[in-house]
């Protein structure tokens, strides 16, 4: 007899967590689970949604990637001062609701 086992590819968090790593949807701080709701990738030069759970989360995605690709850079020849704050490079967001 020929067995046929069925087996389901394994998640991104499930794959992190049989490695021996933490689990990347409890929060360190406070041990709160997370949930997935989708993810925004740079391709090809753009801020690009790859994941949306729901037309309110498309919607918050959207306005943070105007919000990102709004902001001005400086133009060369003037200088200004640099405020302390985060360096903006390659951004990968992921957005997360507490359950």
């Amino acid at each position: 007899m020929k067995a046929k086992k069925t087996m389901r590819r394994q998640t991104w968090r499930e794959r992190i967590v049989s490695s021996g790593k933490r689990d990347p949807l409890i929060c360190e701080k406070c041990q709160c689970y997370y949930e997935y709701k989708g993810e925004v990738c740079l391709e090809n030069g753009r801020l690009e949604i790859k994941v949306a759970l729901c037309t309110t989360t498309r919607a918050y995605l959207e306005r943070v990637i105007h919000h990102f690709t709004s902001i001005e850079t400086p133009k060369k020849g003037k200088k200004k001062k640099k405020k302390n704050g985060p360096i903006k490079t390659e951004h990968q967001l992921c957005l997360f609701s507490v359950s």
